[in-house]
């Protein structure tokens, strides 16, 4: 069985706040302990979206970020 962990916000965040919270406020704080999703976010921090909202919508990104988004995915998977 795969070992989950157990993601705990930080002091003073809601679990719905989060969502609202840019990714570079929480890629070091919060997911530090979780590699898979901190290189994830690092990686979008990398190609320049540090300023994306955990929780917003595709449909709100512009195709330049959408494109990004991509990019930073296809980036941030590990070499098989």
């Amino acid at each position: 069985m795969e070992k989950v962990a157990r993601l705990e916000p930080p002091i003073g965040f809601e679990p719905a706040t989060c969502a609202r919270v840019r990714v570079a406020e929480v890629v070091h704080a919060f997911f530090k302990t979780v590699p898979t999703i901190a290189r994830k976010l690092q990686t979008l921090l990398d190609v320049g979206l540090s300023y994306i909202k955990l929780g917003q919508s595709a449909t709100t990104l512009s195709g330049g970020e959408a494109q990004r988004v991509k990019l930073a995915l296809e980036l941030s998977k590990r070499d098989t």
